[in-house]
């Protein structure tokens, strides 16, 4: 395990505040739903409410693939912009698998707002999708 982690002595400035991940996600949800609708408008122009489900099922399943794949390459688009990234717990200098990644975004809309109750009580700030998955926040230096 990382000596970083074994130290009795956390250093607050290297995790960023729930505010700062909840902005993050908001810039993330903004992305994905743009995405999404302007697609469902090219593919969907000639249909209405039939199509309803198909238009929310290819945004749960857009967002799903689009943050486990972000996740491994260090972050999705809200947290590089808002200045943070995403490493393993036990060796902060590694991202994460991919199998993490899924783990984690799924785990994180299973147990939505919920999840980041954690965060203001945990020493490393971690929520309880990143300690399922193994994942810990950082703010980039």
């Amino acid at each position: 395990m990382n000596n970083f982690i074994k130290h009795q002595f956390i250093d607050e400035r290297l995790y960023p505040s729930l505010m700062i991940r909840v902005q993050a996600l908001m810039l993330d949800l903004f992305i994905v739903a743009a995405v999404v609708f302007n697609s469902s408008r090219t593919f969907f122009s000639n249909y209405q409410g039939e199509y309803m489900l198909l238009k929310v099922l290819s945004f749960v399943l857009f967002l799903l693939i689009y943050e486990s794949i972000a996740n491994t390459t260090g972050g999705t688009l809200g947290y590089r912009t808002m200045g943070i990234k995403i490493r393993r717990f036990g060796d902060l200098n590694k991202k994460l698998r991919f199998s993490q990644s899924f783990a984690r975004t799924t785990m994180k809309f299973a147990l939505g707002w919920i999840s980041f109750l954690s965060i203001n009580i945990d020493p490393h700030r971690r929520a309880m999708h990143d300690k399922a998955s193994g994942a810990v926040v950082l703010i980039s230096k």
